[in-house]
């Protein structure tokens, strides 16, 4: 009865610890599974060989998952993709094991390769679909990069393998080309699992950008940003990016980002535009400034007029020409 008991109560931790990762940890292990399952298939013979490529056989499926849980950052996938990659899992596997000629077989490969070519397509999309504005500089370029990687293992593995001489050397060395690449792909999936772990996407339930409980830290390093824009005039240069922000401060970009959103701004363009509009106020609200609205908005670090036409209404209400025309003096003396 004890023994029943302690392998009841060790069946319920093992449960509750797997109920407890998030949709990216257990995405990560299965498809670091599948691809570890790709590999073996590849360089086995025989009934193992057979048994990792059953198991390796929805890579493809896993990996598109695993691209989801990277760009998204809703705790629960949508049950549709989760579909998709159990009918990649068993067409392929049907492939595999049903003899070959036979309708079934043909059914099973033709739902294998509909759907696993759908998967692939997917997973370069998925970064570059849920893009949107503010993101700082260190995840657009993730963005990038990881569409690169996976579309160079691709083409490798799969368009650059294709030659006219046949024989079992040739599938040899394809099998072990492919194999090479589902490793480096093993490699490329557990990097990108380790910048979104350090760098996670946060959202609330509406689906947009949740703002983070402001920290002390993030207070002191935004009065030490508010204080760097008042004394060095950062914002008044046209080319300036939140990274030269960042390296003046000595701080990472995503801490930076982090504390503009604690000062109530969307993004760092925000946070510089209003340190320049507060300026272009002040000058068009000193009677002994007789400069243009086009010079005051060079001055101010816009590069043409129109932008500072722009970011100004929505800053005030109304344009620069309006606001010089109206009494905005003593509102120009407070900013």
């Amino acid at each position: 009865m004890s023994t029943l008991t302690l392998q009841s109560a060790s069946g319920g931790k093992l449960m509750s610890s797997w109920r407890s990762l998030d949709r990216l940890h257990i995405h990560a292990m299965i498809t670091a599974l599948s691809f570890v399952s790709y590999v073996l298939g590849r360089l086995l013979d025989g009934g193992a060989g057979t048994v990792f490529a059953v198991g390796g056989v929805a890579a493809c499926g896993w990996a598109w998952l695993l691209a989801r849980a990277l760009f998204d950052a809703e705790p629960h996938d949508a049950r549709w993709p989760r579909v998709v990659a159990l009918i990649i899992q068993l067409s392929g596997a049907a492939a595999i094991l049903l003899p070959e000629g036979g309708v079934a077989a043909g059914i099973a490969e033709n739902s294998y390769m509909l759907c696993g070519s759908a998967a692939l397509l997917l997973t370069f999309v998925e970064p570059l679909s849920r893009r949107r504005p503010g993101l700082p500089a260190t995840e657009r370029r993730f963005r990038i990069v990881f569409p690169v990687i996976y579309t160079l293992l691709v083409a490798v593995s799969i368009l650059g393998l294709r030659s006219a001489d046949g024989g079992q050397a040739e599938a040899d060395r394809i099998d072990l080309i492919k194999a090479a690449c589902a490793f480096v792909g093993l490699w490329a999936c557990g990097a990108a699992v380790w910048f979104r772990i350090t760098h996670p996407l946060e959202r609330d339930g509406a689906g947009r950008p949740a703002r983070r409980a402001t920290t002390a830290e993030d207070l002191r390093l935004a009065e030490r940003l508010q204080r760097l824009l008042r004394e060095e005039d950062f914002h008044t240069d046209p080319d300036l990016r939140i990274a030269d922000v960042a390296s003046r401060l000595g701080e990472p970009e995503y801490r930076v980002s982090q504390c503009i959103a604690g000062l109530g701004f969307a993004n760092f363009n925000r946070l510089i535009n209003h340190h320049r509009i507060r300026r272009a106020k002040a000058l068009l609200a000193d009677p002994a400034y007789r400069g243009s609205i086009l010079e005051i908005a060079f001055d101010c670090g816009f590069g043409s007029l129109g932008p500072f036409n722009r970011a100004f209404r929505d800053e005030v209400g109304m344009t620069p020409r309006a606001f010089r025309k109206s009494d905005g003096r003593a509102e120009g003396a407070e900013a």
